[in-house]
């Protein structure tokens, strides 16, 4: 695959999965044998762990979800990006309360893509930066 292939597929992963919640479109990208190498300790490393972060981290914790791609480099099979998961804290997010506040979240991630899917995960998520934003007083 070209590099502009596979930064297209990371494109649409991050729309159409973090963005809109399509998990029919995280099975269709995500490899069975996924393997997700910053797995927060405790969760599994697979497919069904990395989903789990979307279902019932994210996507409870936050509405209004937006990614913005700030940087992505592509070469061979890997993309690294860089980007802000952006959305309104609703849920609980942490073990912190809803605060009504749109939050940001720094991330830097790399993606081997193989046959189109992801295949391997590595991640870098300012989660401090993001609970310092809900802990911030209004």
């Amino acid at each position: 695959m070209s590099d502009s292939s596979v930064k297209a597929i990371v494109r649409r992963f991050n729309r159409e999965v973090i963005e809109e919640g399509n998990m029919a479109v995280f099975a269709e990208l995500v490899a069975p044998d996924f393997i997700n190498h910053t797995a927060v300790p405790g969760t599994p490393a697979g497919r069904d762990g990395f989903a789990a972060f979307f279902t019932g981290l994210l996507r409870t914790a936050f509405t209004e979800i937006r990614v913005h791609i700030h940087d992505q480099v592509g070469e061979g099979d890997k993309v690294a990006t860089r980007k802000t998961i952006e959305g309104l804290h609703t849920g609980s997010f942490l073990g912190r309360a809803a605060t009504g506040r749109r939050i940001r979240i720094r991330v830097t991630d790399i993606v081997v893509i193989r046959e189109g899917r992801y295949c391997e995960h590595w991640g870098s998520a300012d989660l401090h930066g993001a609970l310092q934003q809900i802990e911030a007083e209004p």
